[in-house]
C-alpha cells in the first residue's frame, strides 16, 4: 500500500530564488547549514532537501534511458556463486536484465519516458523516448523481451547514441537518467585516448550516467569512472540473486529525486585549506583563485548531482588554518575571525500534481535555485552531537581508504592499486582502532562498523580484502560499489547495513522503492532465452539453441531432494536486513509469520540439474509448501510461472522449537517457506507431513548426519521407506556420517530432542 504523502501548505516556486544568511538558509523547502567543528580541523556542510514533496504523487517522473549490453558473452548463464561452486538457473544474464528492464517498465506512467539502446559490436536505438502510456508500455515490453544476444562489445557507441536520444527528446522538466548494464569489458571501438577525455570534450551531458557490472569479468573502474562523471551512481551486481535489489533501489532513487545538477560552491579565505576527506573522484577539482590581489579568495565546486527528498547530503570537509610567523619567526595561527560562504544551486525537479493534465507535462524547464549561507569556522562549535560528528567523519575516512585502492589514471579511469595490498590491510587495521564510530552505539555508527568487520554477512569490507582471492573475484568491485553509496548517500540494495540507513526518513524513496519491489516479484518469472549460434564468419543465426523452458512432467520432482530452497534465495531476517538463504548459521534470527525466532540447524543439499520452480524471484522444489499471506498454503508446482534446472545447494531450515505452526515459516521473497519441524503431522492442510512436520524425527535425523560449529548439515536428499515410498530421514553425505557421540547427545540437548538412539 502507497504511503500518504503530502504537504498542507505548497511553497511557491520562483524561477531564480536567492537567499543569503548565516549559519543556515532555506529556499525551494531545501535547507543549506555550515557546522563547523572546530575540534575535528573540520566543517559539516549539511543540504537538507524536504521531507516530502508539497502534493501527493505516484512517483517523480523520469526520462529514462537503458542501455543495454546484447555482447555473445549476456547469453551465458547467471551463475549464483553457492558454497562449494556457482548454481545455474537455466537463466541467461540478458533473461535477467530483460526482466529488470521490465520491472522499471511496470512502475512507469504516461508522466514518464524510456527509450532503449543496445550495444554489441554496434549501437543500435530500439526506441527513442516515448511516453510510457498504455500502448507505448506494451511496445515496449515487446522490444525488451526480443533482445538476443550477439557478438562484440561497444560501450562507447552505446553511450553515445543514448546521448544523442536525450537530445531529440527535447527539453523536458522530468529527472533524465541513462542507466548502462554491462557483463564484461568493452573490446571495440573504444575512444583512443580514454572515455572520460572523449566526454569532456562533448558539450554538457543532458542525462546522470548510472554504471550497472554484472558478474565478475568487469572493467570496474571505468564503470565507476563514467557514473562520477555522469554524477550518477555504478553498482556491483555479482550474481542473479542482486539484480533485483540493485536495479529497485537504483530506480526508486530516481523516482524520489527532489532537485537535479546540484552544486556546491564554497568561498573562502586564502589563509584557509580546505579540501574533500573522500578523496578521489574525476569531477574533483583544485579549490581555485578568485577575488582582487589584496582580498584573495579561494573557490572550492562540488557537484552533488541529484538530491533525495528525506535524504541529507552531508560533506565532511577538511579545514586547516595557514601559520603564518611571529616577530620571533616562531609559527602562529592566523588570529582572522576566518568566514566561509557556501553557495548551493540547483534545478528543482518538476512534480504533477493529480489535477493537472499529463499531456501537458514536462515541457518546462526545470526551475532553477540558489542558496548561500555565511559564517566563522574558527570558534564556535556546531550544535550536532558527538555521535552525528563522529558518523559523518567515520564515514569520510571510510570512503578515503577505500579510494586509494582505486587511484585515478591519467586517462580519467580508476584503477586498482598494483602494489602495496599488505600495507593497505595494515592500515585498515589501523582504520578499525582509530575509526570514531566505534565509540558509539547508536544505530548509524553501528552500522559501519558492521560493515567493517564482524562475522558474516557482515564484515564485508574486511572479507573482500582478507585474501587476493578474494579481492581479485569481487572486492575489487564490491568496494567501487560501496564506496559508491556513502558518498553519494544513497540505499543502493536490501545488503548492506551501512547504505540502508540512507532513504529510511524518505516516505516517497520507500513506497517507490516497495511498488518496485513487488512489480519485480509478481512479473511472471523469466524464461530463458534462446542462444543463438553464429557462424565463424558472424553471419546470420545457425538456428543452434540453448536454454529453453523444460517441458517435464511435474512427476519428475517426486525424487525430490526434499523442501528446499535454491541457495540464492533472499531471505529476511528479524532486523528487516535480507541475506542469501545459504548464509544463514545457527542462532540467526529470523523473521516468522508469529515474530522473531532463533535458527537451530541448516540443511545443504548439492544437487545437479535439479528441477525446481519459479515463484516470483523465489526458486524452490515443487512440494515446499508456501504462502502469500501466511494463513493459506499452497505447493509451488501449481503456481509455478517455470520451470528452471538448477545446479548448485539447496536450503532448508529447522527453526526453535514453538507449539505454534505460525513460528515455523521464513519470509523469502514475496513469499512464506515452511521451515521442518513445525508441528503438522496429519490432516488436510497442505503442511502437513509425517515426518517433515515432526520436530523430534528432522532433529534427531539432521543431527545424525553430523553438525558443524555454524548449525549446518551438509545431506544428500532424502531416505523413502522402500514398501511405502514415503519419506523418513535425510540421507547423509558419502562417508561423512558423524561418528561423535558426545557431539550428537550435546545438540540433542540444545534442540530439545529425546535422548534415544538416532
Amino acid at each position: 500500500m502507497r504511503l500518504p504523502i503530502r504537504n498542507d501548505v505548497p511553497p511557491s516556486y520562483d524561477e531564480a530564488v536567492s537567499v543569503h544568511s548565516h549559519v543556515s538558509a532555506e529556499v525551494c523547502g531545501a535547507t543549506l547549514r555550515l557546522a563547523p567543528v572546530p575540534s575535528r580541523e573540520a566543517l559539516i556542510v549539511k543540504v537538507q532537501p524536504p521531507r516530502t514533496p508539497p502534493v501527493d504523487i505516484h512517483h517523480v517522473p523520469c526520462d529514462i534511458v537503458l542501455v543495454i549490453d546484447v555482447s555473445g558473452s549476456m547469453g551465458s548463464p547467471a551463475p549464483v556463486p553457492g558454497e562449494g561452486g556457482s548454481e545455474d538457473t537455466g537463466l541467461s544474464v540478458l533473461d535477467l536484465t530483460k526482466h529488470a528492464a521490465l520491472t522499471i517498465v511496470e512502475t512507469l506512467n504516461a508522466d514518464d519516458r524510456l527509450g532503449i539502446v543496445t550495444f554489441g559490436s554496434k549501437a543500435k536505438v530500439i526506441q527513442d523516448l516515448v511516453p510510457m502510456n498504455d500502448a507505448s508500455k506494451a511496445k515496449t515490453k515487446d522490444n525488451i523481451k526480443s533482445l538476443i544476444p550477439q557478438d562484440a562489445t561497444n560501450l562507447w557507441h552505446g553511450i553515445r547514441d543514448a546521448i544523442q536520444v536525450f537530445k531529440d527528446g527535447g527539453r523536458s522538466s522530468r529527472v533524465p537518467a541513462m542507466m548502462v548494464l554491462t557483463d564484461g569489458m568493452p573490446n571495440h571501438m573504444c575512444p583512443p585516448a580514454g572515455y572520460i577525455p572523449k566526454l569532456r570534450s562533448m558539450s554538457e551531458l543532458p542525462a546522470t550516467i548510472h554504471t550497472f557490472g554484472f558478474g565478475y569479468s568487469l572493467r570496474s573502474g571505468l564503470l565507476k569512472s563514467l557514473a562520477e562523471f555522469g554524477n550518477g551512481n555504478y553498482a556491483f551486481i555479482p550474481d542473479a540473486g542482486m539484480i533485483g535489489t540493485v536495479f529497485v533501489h537504483a530506480v526508486a532513487n530516481l523516482q524520489a529525486t527532489f532537485a537535479t545538477n546540484a552544486k556546491l560552491a564554497l568561498t573562502y579565505p586564502s589563509s584557509l585549506q580546505i579540501e574533500s576527506a573522500m578523496d578521489s573522484s574525476v569531477l574533483l577539482e583544485e579549490p581555485k583563485a578568485t577575488g582582487p590581489k589584496d582580498k584573495r579568495m579561494k573557490a572550492l565546486q562540488l557537484l552533488l548531482g541529484n538530491l533525495q527528498y528525506g535524504q541529507s547530503r552531508d560533506i565532511f570537509l577538511q579545514v586547516r588554518r595557514r601559520v603564518a610567523k611571529d616577530t620571533n619567526g616562531e609559527g602562529v595561527l592566523d588570529p582572522a575571525n576566518l568566514e566561509v560562504e557556501a553557495t548551493l544551486e540547483f534545478d528543482k525537479a518538476e512534480i504533477r500534481p493529480a489535477s493537472q493534465d499529463s499531456k501537458t507535462f514536462g515541457t518546462a524547464d526545470q526551475k532553477s535555485c540558489t542558496l548561500s549561507v555565511r559564517g566563522s569556522i574558527t570558534h564556535q562549535a556546531s550544535d550536532l552531537s558527538d555521535a552525528e560528528v563522529a558518523y559523518h567523519e567515520s564515514r569520510a575516512r571510510i570512503c578515503k581508504y577505500l579510494s586509494s585502492w582505486f587511484p585515478i589514471g591519467p586517462d580519467g579511469e580508476h584503477r586498482v592499486l598494483a602494489e602495496g595490498r599488505a600495507q593497505k590491510q595494515k592500515e585498515l587495521a589501523q582504520l578499525l582502532d582509530d575509526l570514531p564510530a566505534r565509540n558509539h552505539l547508536d544505530t548509524l555508527n553501528q552500522s559501519l562498523m558492521e560493515d567493517l568487520t564482524g562475522p558474516e554477512p557482515k564484515g564485508q569490507i574486511s572479507l573482500a580484502i582478507k585474501t587476493d582471492e578474494y579481492f581479485n573475484k569481487w572486492g575489487v568491485h564490491y568496494l567501487p560499489s560501496y564506496y559508491n553509496a556513502h558518498s553519494r548517500q544513497i540505499c543502493n540494495s536490501f545488503k548492506d547495513p551501512g547504505p540502508l540507513q540512507y532513504g529510511v526518513e524518505s516516505p516517497l524513496f520507500n513506497a517507490c522503492r516497495d511498488r518496485l519491489d513487488n512489480a519485480f516479484d509478481n512479473l511472471p518469472a523469466p524464461e530463458p532465452t534462446p542462444t543463438v549460434r553464429r557462424g565463424w564468419h558472424g553471419g546470420s543465426p545457425a538456428g543452434g539453441h540453448g536454454h529453453s523452458r523444460p517441458k517435464i512432467s511435474m512427476s519428475r520432482y517426486r525424487d525430490a531432494h526434499g523442501v528446499c530452497f535454491a541457495g540464492s534465495t533472499l531471505l529476511e531476517l528479524a532486523s528487516g536486513r535480507v541475506v542469501p538463504i545459504r548464509k544463514l548459521k545457527r542462532g540467526m534470527k529470523v523473521r516468522t509469520p508469529a515474530g522473531s525466532r532463533k535458527v537451530a540447524l541448516v540443511l545443504r543439499t548439492p544437487v545437479q540439474a535439479a528441477m525446481l520452480c519459479r515463484v516470483g524471484s523465489v526458486a524452490v522444489t515443487p512440494w515446499h509448501p508456501i504462502s502469500l499471506d501466511g494463513k493459506s498454503w499452497t505447493f509451488p508446482a501449481d503456481v509455478a510461472g517455470s520451470i528452471v534446472r538448477y545446479t548448485g545447494s539447496v536450503y532448508s531450515v529447522m527453526l526453535q522449537r514453538d507449539r505454534s505452526a505460525r513460528a515455523h515459516a521464513i519470509r523469502v521473497g514475496s513469499v512464506w517457506g515452511v521451515t521442518l519441524g513445525h508441528g503438522l503431522t496429519q490432516g488436510s492442510d497442505v503442511r502437513a507431513h509425517a515426518f517433515f512436520g515432526d520436530y523430534n524425527r528432522v532433529g534427531k535425523s539432521l543431527v545424525g548426519l553430523g553438525v558443524d560449529r555454524f548449525g549446518v548439515v551438509e545431506g544428500r536428499g532424502v531416505e523413502r521407506d522402500p514398501r511405502s515410498g514415503l519419506v523418513v530421514g535425510f540421507r547423509a553425505k558419502l562417508a561423512a556420517r558423524s561418528s561423535n557421540q558426545l557431539h550428537q547427545s550435546s545438540m540433542m540437548r540444545k534442540l530439545s530432542l529425546p535422548q534415544s538412539s538416532i
